[in-house]
């Protein structure tokens, strides 16, 4: 194996596995504290007390590679999670959209008390947000990789029920940024203040998190919206 080749799982020995999670965990603090952006491999390199320089490219290939590490560590739990939560909304006649919402949002929301990067992975995805909804609108290309979302993306659909299509993708674009971005200020402002001053209180914010994602999915489409949307279709069929 050569120092370009990024390990496969036949190569992992228990040195390999550490050095590996080391990364990961010094990766998910720096790029949580001063953005993905702004971190090198080299930084983690050095934070991380790698006498290799080339380590983490040795070990992820990229920056996207260690990236995509990060997610992974952190879905299986969100997946699991979700699927229990979506097994049981799918046993019912018709969830409602504040079920289904549910799904959406206490998984993430639940990172918030894991001691194991949580709070981190959601910092890190908020950043990550507007890449992942470029990429599934065919805005962008990338890389990472998101674990699992059909199905929840097929509920939330469902859900929303006859809203007119261009309309029910910005809404689902919207919720997607409102949760991490909102989850993500939330964890920074209570690091700062602790969780005594109910501004920052979790539970009260997650409760309020909810009702603004059911307000945001169900909310009547203004007049103005409509006369927009049916400007768009119009010039859009004298085009084509």
């Amino acid at each position: 194996m050569t120092a370009r080749e990024i390990p496969t799982v036949e190569h992992l020995t228990l040195r390999t596995v550490s050095t590996r999670a080391k990364l990961v965990a010094i990766a998910e603090r720096l790029f949580a504290e001063r953005g993905i952006d702004n971190i090198a491999l080299s930084d983690i390199n050095k934070a991380a007390g790698q006498r290799n320089k080339s380590a983490a490219q040795y070990h992820f290939g990229s920056k996207d590679g260690l990236l995509q590490a990060i997610l992974d560590k952190h879905a299986p739990g969100i997946v699991a999670r979700r699927n229990a939560i979506l097994d049981e909304l799918e046993a019912r006649a018709k969830p409602t959209m504040r079920d289904v919402v549910g799904a959406l949002l206490y998984p993430i929301a639940e990172k918030i008390a894991d001691p194991d990067g949580g709070k981190a992975f959601i910092r890190i995805h908020a950043q990550l947000v507007a890449t992942h909804l470029m990429s599934i609108h065919n805005l962008c290309t990338s890389s990472l990789q998101l674990r699992q979302v059909d199905r929840l993306t097929r509920a939330l659909s469902a859900a929303i029920g006859d809203l007119p299509e261009v309309i029910a993708q910005q809404r689902l674009m919207l919720a997607a940024i409102l949760l991490f971005h909102g989850l993500a200020d939330h964890s920074r402002m209570q690091d700062a203040s602790g969780d005594t001053n109910p501004v920052v209180h979790n539970t009260l914010f997650i409760q309020n998190l909810e009702d603004c994602l059911v307000a945001l999915l169900t909310a009547d489409v203004s007049h103005a919206a409509i006369e927009t949307l049916s400007a768009i279709h119009t010039r859009s069929s004298a085009m084509s």
